[in-house]
């Protein structure tokens, strides 16, 4: 089986309890040839943890790289335009953690740059690959719970400022809009639009809780999709006493809830059917995804224009709350 040489472009928290672990399930696909990180000390870890491999503290140095044929990029909001546009020129298959970039006008141009690209690219949105979620869809469109009509989802956490991903201070002082709300909730809306369809419109409400934690923690959501289906999607980050995640799905014949990775299936009249689908909360399967597309020519299922369209409903959404009007995606 052909390896793809790997180059990683960013070795912090995403990188290494994310991304590593699956690439290391994956090791008959892939080989880490190269690392980069700009502080020293955590590439030189970094490059250890993967088999003592070459590392830069420059990624355009890495991109240089002939034995560099792709490369997984999981970096600050911020950086991701600058270092995904490089890499694409370099003609490097383009692994990119969400989301897409830092701003809409980033975005929209790393898409005319895909489009134009000869090259695989690919944002990093585990929901789309999650079991949980798969199945949800599956079963609709089975036609278990009949004709889908409403939705609900509500996020709901204690956020503070000591430990993991929050304790970053790209986190807590962050240069892209929204904050917590961009870099969580396109997960969400990356797995309704894969589920149930694209947004039509929608108006949210925004407020700021916590501002240790960035400018907005708390958003309320009301939507409706194309195909008439409306929903509610609340994601709070300062929660306290409470923590749930919990994802409604209402059709004229059944329900699905989905409470993290456990799935009911609820029909008037039957036992409920109820299923633990945990895994690897997709990591090794987007990267599965991301090897069939440059080993096999297969399409990947999260390309940059789906990382477009959900930046543009987050957004939009935080729009409609500064505007305090609907607003049509």
């Amino acid at each position: 089986m052909r390896k793809v040489k790997l180059g990683i472009i960013g070795t912090g928290l995403a990188a290494k309890n994310l991304h590593l672990p699956a690439l290391q399930k994956l090791k008959n696909k892939f080989e880490i040839v190269a690392v980069c990180n700009h502080t020293e000390k955590k590439a030189k870890e970094f490059s250890k943890m993967v088999g003592d491999v070459p590392y830069h503290l420059d990624y355009k140095e890495l991109l240089k790289r002939e034995d560099v044929e792709a490369v997984d990029i999981a970096l600050p909001i911020n950086l991701n335009y600058n270092v995904a546009k490089e890499s694409i020129k370099a003609g490097k298959h383009v692994f990119l953690e969400k989301p897409l970039a830092g701003n809409m006008h980033q975005a929209k141009q790393l898409l005319d740059m895909d489009k134009k690209s000869k090259t695989v690219n690919m944002v990093a949105e585990n929901f789309r690959y999650r079991k949980v979620f798969l199945k949800a869809k599956d079963l609709i469109e089975k036609g278990k719970i009949g004709k889908p009509y409403a939705v609900n989802w509500n996020l709901y956490y204690h956020v503070t400022t000591d430990k993991d991903y929050w304790s970053t201070k790209w986190r807590q002082k962050h240069e892209h809009p929204g904050g917590f709300l961009l870099d969580a909730g396109v997960h969400n809306v990356a797995a309704i639009r894969m589920i149930l369809g694209d947004f039509k419109s929608g108006n949210a409400l925004i407020k700021s809780v916590n501002p240790k934690i960035g400018t907005f923690d708390t958003t309320v959501f009301q939507f409706e999709l194309k195909n008439g289906i409306v929903g509610l999607y609340n994601l709070y980050f300062s929660v306290n006493g409470h923590w749930e995640d919990k994802f409604l799905i209402f059709g004229d014949q059944g329900s699905i809830e989905i409470n993290t990775n456990v799935l009911t299936l609820k029909q008037e009249g039957k036992k409920d059917k109820t299923e633990d689908l945990t895994d690897g909360h997709g990591y090794d399967a987007e990267f599965n995804d991301f090897y069939n597309a440059i080993v096999k020519g297969t399409k990947v299922d999260y390309s940059f224009k789906e990382a477009y369209r959900d930046m543009e409903i987050v957004l939009g959404a935080l729009k409609s709350a500064e505007n305090k009007r609907k607003v049509n995606f």
